[in-house]
C-alpha cells in the first residue's frame, strides 16, 4: 500500500511539474491581475488611435503604410471575433479616428480634411475643412479636432469651426473629455488635467509619452503610453502605472470591458486568464 501511495503521488508531482512547466504566461499582469494575450491582428506599422464600433463589432485604427519607399498612414478595421480585415478607403493620409457615440457617428482625418464613415458601404465620405491635414478628432457634445502641423485644437461653433480660445498658444497633440466632463491633453512637454476651478493645466506626468486617452464605463480614464497603460490616481493629480507594455500605441474596451491594446507591430485582447494566479506569480517574482 505505501508502494502504491508513493507511485501515485510521485505521478501526480510529475503531472503537475509538466503542466505548469508548458505553461506559456506570455499575457501582461493588469491592475494586479494577469490577463492571457489573445492576438487581433499583427505584422502591422504603429497602430494608432484604437476605436471600437461595439454595435458592429468592428475595431477601426490607423497605421502606416510602405509604398515603396514613401510611407504614409491608412484606416483599417478588424473584427474583435472573426479577425478578419479591411481598409477603409477614402480616407488619403488617414490618420484620425472620433467617434460620436451620442449619434453613433465614426469620423475620420487625414491629409486632406475630415470625413465620415458611412457602415453600409463600409467607405469614407468627405465631411468638412477640405485642405486642411487632421491630426486628431474627438466628439462630445461638441466636435473638436487637432490641426497638423501646428497642433492648434479647433471646435465647430455657429456652423463653422473656430480655433479654441483658452487653447490659443497650446501645441495639443490628444485631447479629451471624460463622462465627468474633466479634460485632458497631452503634447510633447507632458500629460495635462485642466482643473475645473482655476481652468488652468495641471501636470499629470511629464515623464512618459502618451498616445492614447480612453475610459471606460466606470468613468476610470486611462492613457496609454509608450513604456504602458497608467490610470489616474485621484484626487493627488498624478498617473500610476496599471501594466508595462514594451511601445504601446493605443487601447480601448470592448462591450465586455475587455481591454484591447496595441504595440509596434500588433493588437491584442486580454482575456482572463484559467492560470491567473500561477502567471501572476511567475511574473512578479520573476521581474524582482
Amino acid at each position: 500500500m505505501l508502494l502504491l501511495f508513493l507511485i501515485s503521488a510521485l505521478t501526480f508531482v510529475t503531472r503537475t511539474y509538466e503542466t505548469t512547466n508548458q505553461t506559456l504566461c506570455d499575457g501582461i499582469i493588469f491592475q494586479q491581475v494577469y490577463y492571457d494575450k489573445e492576438v487581433l491582428v499583427t505584422n502591422l506599422g504603429r497602430p494608432y488611435n484604437l476605436v471600437l464600433h461595439k454595435y458592429t463589432g468592428d475595431l477601426f485604427f490607423s497605421h502606416t503604410i510602405h509604398t515603396g519607399t514613401q510611407v504614409d498612414f491608412g484606416i483599417m478595421a478588424c473584427h474583435v471575433d472573426s479577425k478578419k480585415c479591411y481598409p477603409v478607403d477614402g480616407v488619403p493620409g488617414g490618420y484620425a479616428i472620433g467617434y460620436d457615440s451620442a449619434k453613433d457617428d465614426l469620423y475620420f482625418g487625414g491629409h486632406n480634411g475630415i470625413y465620415k464613415y458611412n457602415f453600409v458601404t463600409k467607405k469614407a465620405e468627405f465631411f468638412a475643412e477640405e485642405g486642411k491635414s487632421i491630426w486628431g478628432i474627438f466628439v462630445k457634445s461638441n466636435f473638436y479636432y487637432i490641426e497638423y502641423p501646428t497642433q492648434r485644437l479647433y471646435v465647430y461653433r455657429r456652423k463653422k469651426f473656430v480655433q479654441v480660445a483658452k487653447a490659443i498658444g497650446i501645441e495639443i497633440l490628444i485631447f479629451f473629455i471624460s463622462k465627468k466632463l474633466e479634460i485632458y491633453f497631452s503634447n510633447k512637454t507632458a500629460l495635462y488635467k485642466v482643473d475645473k476651478v482655476s481652468k488652468l493645466p495641471i501636470v499629470l506626468n511629464d515623464e512618459i509619452i502618451t498616445r492614447q486617452i480612453v475610459e471606460d464605463n466606470y468613468g476610470d480614464v486611462y492613457f496609454c503610453a509608450d513604456d504602458g497603460i497608467y490610470i489616474e490616481e485621484s484626487p493627488f493629480h498624478r498617473v500610476k502605472r496599471a501594466a508595462y507594455i514594451n511601445q504601446g500605441f493605443g487601447m480601448t474596451f470592448d462591450e465586455h470591458e475587455r481591454i484591447i491594446y496595441s504595440d509596434r507591430n500588433s493588437i491584442y485582447i486580454l482575456n482572463p486568464s484559467s492560470d491567473s494566479e500561477f502567471c501572476y506569480d511567475k511574473l512578479f517574482y520573476n521581474s524582482n
